[in-house]
């Protein structure tokens, strides 16, 4: 068994925390290490704390959970740093959705795409401008292993300025196909895909039933016209009525469902038609939740009892091995250079998609050997969807700069590309009251122009505050 300090930041959350923590605690390679919990909201996570070690006896798990809130303390000395933190999320949420539909502009989700993406983005890249700073001071050779959103933008920031080795995770294409499998008759884990794009907007190139050497993307794809799970809108059954819609109209499957995909297409139904089909109203549902929470107290148990009521058909067992995260597996790949392959995983390209730009971020198929996270060859996507996802990447790398520099120019340059804004005027009303309302988490924009990256790396420090930085939220992120 290997000793290995691993931090949790934003470990007040009880999803991601206790899924990394259990793996950790099952894991014959890991389960002796030192599990470092942190968040700045201690009764979050004295609660939480108190659930890990209550699941280690459980277990019997050796696993020396300890907590913080302090994250310099969390991070001195980590080997692994996941990260599950940003602030606010449930009431920024609804901010992002209400502030460009003022200007005419309706979003579905607005978490990783439209202006709502853009501007969770540029609020998160400003508080992993910290952590990435002091990763670089007191855990240089750590790995950073994130599930905070926006991934695409939040993992091109740590390529291009963060200066830590970096891998983005998100259960979309994984898990999804868990779910197709169950939709279609089958196990999680039966179908094996093989997929590429950016995160959460991820496009099948080919799939197969476990066990088999022959492609059955043609009766897939036959399976998904024909099946009642691709239409309509049903409580609490993951959307794909939009899915098929893009498939027929592509010729190609998007992976994952509407409520993410429809986050970067310009050609998405307008309000009407959502609500004709029965959609619901993303801000709505998500003030309601905040106000359940007030009503009913939003305490780490309460949070846990109710996502274990909810009434979701699929997947029948969410506890199924097949849905675990994959943060533990490549961990101990690293750490016994034993070849470890992941279907999805947010790396730099390097030539795996022939026709998306080489140096981008990627959502694509990986294997860990030697010490790195190398992608697996893909080949070209079809065209169309090769220039979604090209447009998608240009804006995350001009947002990037813009957050990192504090260049208002360059975020509304980011802004007129986004396939939801119509209008310079509608892109100027959208960025300028972002940028007045978010004034306090985004001080770059509102000084004397950085002389460059190193100088906006001290933005939280002398600015509005580590703390408010390092708020952790309640939403879901990833």
């Amino acid at each position: 068994m290997t000793l290995r300090k691993i931090t949790m930041i934003g470990a007040g959350s009880p999803g991601f925390s206790l899924a990394v923590g259990e793996d950790l605690m099952q894991s014959p390679i890991l389960r002796a290490s030192r599990f470092v919990l942190m968040d700045i909201d201690a009764t979050r996570l004295d609660a939480s704390a108190k659930r890990m070690q209550e699941l280690a006896q459980q277990l019997g798990s050796p696993l020396q959970i300890e907590s913080t809130t302090d994250r310099r303390a969390a991070l001195d000395g980590a080997a692994y740093v996941v990260t599950s933190c940003e602030a606010k999320r449930a009431p920024f949420w609804v901010q992002d959705l209400k502030i460009p539909a003022r200007y005419g502009v309706h979003q579905l989700t607005g978490e990783n795409g439209g202006p709502g993406g853009q501007i969770h983005a540029m609020r998160n890249i400003t508080l992993f401008m910290d952590i990435c700073r002091d990763m670089r001071e007191l855990c240089p050779d750590a790995w950073l292993m994130n599930f905070t959103n926006p991934m695409s933008f939040i993992c091109t920031f740590a390529h291009r300025y963060g200066g830590v080795k970096t891998l983005g995770f998100c259960h979309q294409v994984h898990g999804s196909f868990g779910v197709i499998a169950e939709m279609l008759g089958y196990q999680p884990g039966e179908l094996e895909v093989i997929t590429a794009g950016v995160n959460h907007f991820n496009w099948l190139i080919d799939i197969r039933r476990k066990g088999s050497g022959e492609s059955c993307l043609a009766w897939f794809l036959d399976q998904v016209r024909e099946s009642e799970h691709w239409r309509g809108v049903r409580s609490n059954v993951p959307c794909q009525h939009f899915t098929r819609e893009l498939l027929d109209l592509l010729g190609i499957y998007p992976v994952g469902y509407d409520d993410h995909i429809a986050e970067y297409i310009p050609f998405f139904y307008d309000l009407e038609e959502r609500r004709q089909i029965g959609y619901t109203d993303h801000a709505a549902d998500l003030s309601a939740w905040m106000n359940d929470v007030a009503r009913h107290g939003g305490g780490f148990e309460a949070q846990v009892k109710a996502a274990s009521e909810a009434k979701v058909p699929i997947p029948r067992d969410a506890h199924h091995p097949y849905y675990r995260e994959k943060t533990c597996a490549m961990m101990e790949a690293l750490e016994t250079n034993s070849p470890t392959y992941t279907d999805a995983i947010n790396i730099v390209n390097h030539g795996c998609v022939d026709n998306l730009p080489a140096d981008a971020v990627v959502d694509i198929p990986a294997v860990a050997i030697g010490g790195e996270v190398r992608g697996v060859h893909v080949g070209p996507l079809p065209r169309a969807a090769a220039e979604l996802c090209r447009r998608q990447i240009t804006i995350h790398e001009l947002v990037v700069e813009a957050t990192v520099h504090g260049d208002r120019q360059l975020a509304l340059q980011a802004m007129c590309l986004d396939p939801y804004v119509r209008s310079l005027r509608q892109a100027r009303q959208i960025l300028d009251e972002f940028l007045t309302v978010y004034r306090d988490y985004l001080p770059q924009f509102h000084r004397a122009q950085s002389s460059g990256p190193a100088q906006a790396g001290q933005i939280a420090k002398d600015g509005a505050g580590v703390a408010a930085f390092d708020e952790m939220s309640l939403g879901r992120t990833s």
